[in-house]
């Protein structure tokens, strides 16, 4: 038995009755809240960020200038 794409599952998903879905995207959601165990590199990477943030090497960026500067790129 061969397991369904995800384009094939969306498809069945989105012809679910809306309790069924709101259901399933209440139990999706729970499952990304689980607290996944970071690798070496993950660990490694977000202290060399947080310390680059830490000491002024790289800048914050806002949600806006983040989406304007995607935008500038893509056009």
């Amino acid at each position: 038995m061969n397991m369904p794409t995800v384009t094939e599952l969306m498809s069945d998903v989105l012809d679910l009755p809306r309790t069924d879905r709101t259901y399933l995207t209440k139990k999706l959601l729970e499952s990304l809240d689980k607290e996944e165990a970071l690798t070496e590199t993950q660990k490694h990477t977000l202290e060399r960020r947080s310390q680059e943030l830490r000491d002024g090497t790289v800048a914050a960026m806002g949600l806006e200038d983040l989406k304007e500067a995607v935008r500038q790129k893509t056009a």
